[in-house]
């Protein structure tokens, strides 16, 4: 990681950059905010205001950030986009699931201090330096085919057991299915081969079929931008980053129709119209938190940060100085006819850090949040390039991958979502590993890359260099 020095003279393109992309959205939100104090009849209209700022926002440095390829910086704010800008975009005509007085205020506030925030680690993203991206590794066609063949193998015994593996259930089907579409990308041929391209189709159309249920759109939305962020080292233009962008309505269009259905399949009914609810539900928690904060809660001074360390215990083994996740006791705030059944809710990345530390959480969350982001991109991007060297090499790039794949997670529910699923995954690649024990861990060819090799100098040119 490197940051750009403050006395480095900027061109006119960074000049434009730095008012378009961090000062100009960051006086849209204080001014809308300052209007809200001076008129609150003008409270709707402020908050759809800061949610059209964080929406275009998020997908603009989506776009910009990393030039042809993905970085987890813009992945996690076009998450932050959707989370705060387009469900606070739905959420403001009624905002019926705040239960607090005045609940567009309360709105608002959360919409302010989520914009301002992302708005932050937005500009701070933007003064550190990516890093390069090498040119991606050819396999060796002995590493791509083990690669592929184990993680079939463990996609089809993941299949048929299904439920039999408890929470392993989603962890051992989205490692395996990487897995594949990691080789495939990577391989010689890459998506020139037919086979290869329909291997990845079948693989991430087997998530949603035959590993998950309903319940599991962010988890589709976890795989697809880990292969996605493979997929653009390899073939990546920015156009397609743009495209992406244009299609992403169609995209929220088809989650929600699913999420209605799975609903209706279940209870006869569903929840809302859109079937987004649980979507927008966190930037509406994020307020009622605010309200409750305001009453007199107080912050847990970052306790809740140790509640996915209670996760990887058995509940015997478990201290009862560590806290239930954020998600349990944020229940008792949001619906406290729930709280103690089990029933766990979100208030997005921005709710985790006030919930732990007030406004000082987001103060101190934004440069670490830029700092995090940057290093996991950096460390999944160096996976990536040794990636040639033995199928169990392959398996760091599935661990990084799928690490940077669930900033939808962290954005949507906070930390503790972000790393409990996380174990499932590791679980499966230590299978994995163990699988390819007998295979000869060093690949019989040198790394390769898709930069073509250097002309040999002709002999007049080394003539005049002796």
């Amino acid at each position: 990681m490197s940051v750009l020095p403050a006395s480095r003279p900027h061109d006119a393109r960074t000049a434009v950059s730095l008012v378009v992309l961090t000062l100009a959205p960051a006086l849209l939100v204080l001014f809308a905010r300052i209007a809200v104090m001076t008129d609150p009849a003008s409270v709707r209209t402020a908050s759809t205001l800061i949610a059209g700022v964080s929406l275009v926002h998020g997908m603009a440095l989506f776009v910009l950030h990393g030039r042809d390829r993905l970085t987890m910086s813009g992945c996690f704010l076009a998450s932050s986009a959707m989370i705060v800008g387009a469900s606070g975009l739905l959420v403001v005509p009624d905002p019926y699931f705040l239960a607090v007085p005045h609940p567009d205020r309360f709105l608002n506030s959360a919409l302010f201090a989520a914009a301002l925030t992302q708005i932050a680690v937005g500009a701070l993203c933007l003064r550190i330096v990516p890093e390069p991206a090498p040119p991606p590794p050819i396999l060796p066609g002995g590493v791509a085919r083990t690669a592929q063949i184990s993680g079939v193998a463990v996609l089809a015994v993941t299949a048929m057991l299904g439920e039999a593996l408890g929470p392993f259930q989603d962890g051992f089907g989205f490692s395996a299915i990487l897995l594949v579409c990691v080789a495939s990308l990577l391989g010689e041929k890459g998506l020139r081969s037919p086979g290869n391209a329909l291997l990845v189709l079948a693989a991430l159309a087997a998530f949603p079929t035959l590993v998950i249920s309903g319940t599991g759109r962010l988890r589709v939305i976890a795989l697809l931008l880990a292969v996605a962020y493979v997929f653009f080292l390899r073939y990546g233009r920015r156009w397609m980053k743009t495209l992406g962008v244009l299609l992403a309505p169609l995209g929220l269009m088809v989650l929600g129709i699913w999420r209605r259905e799975y609903e209706e399949a279940v209870s006869g009914a569903y929840g809302n119209e859109t079937g987004l609810s649980s979507m927008f539900v966190a930037i509406g928690n994020f307020g009622t938190l605010l309200h409750s904060t305001r009453e007199g809660l107080a912050p847990t001074l970052g306790a809740s940060f140790l509640s996915p360390l209670g996760s990887a215990l058995p509940d015997a083994l478990r201290p009862a100085w560590i806290p239930q996740a954020t998600g349990y006791e944020l229940a008792a705030i949001t619906d406290p006819e729930l709280y103690g059944t089990g029933f766990s809710t979100v208030a997005s990345v921005y709710g985790d850090l006030w919930w732990n530390a007030g406004a000082l959480g987001l103060i101190a969350g934004a440069p670490l949040l830029a700092v995090m982001l940057d290093r996991i991109d950096a460390w999944t991007v160096r996976s990536v390039a040794r990636a040639a060297a033995s199928p169990r090499r392959l398996l760091l790039v599935v661990l990084w991958t799928g690490v940077l794949g669930g900033v939808g997670d962290l954005v949507w529910s906070g930390f503790h979502t972000w790393i409990v699923r996380g174990y499932a995954r590791i679980a499966a690649l230590a299978v994995l590993a163990a699988a390819t024990l007998a295979v000869p861990q060093r690949a019989p060819t040198g790394f390769v890359s898709f930069r073509e090799a250097p002309a040999a100098p002709s002999p007049r040119a080394r003539r005049a260099e002796t």
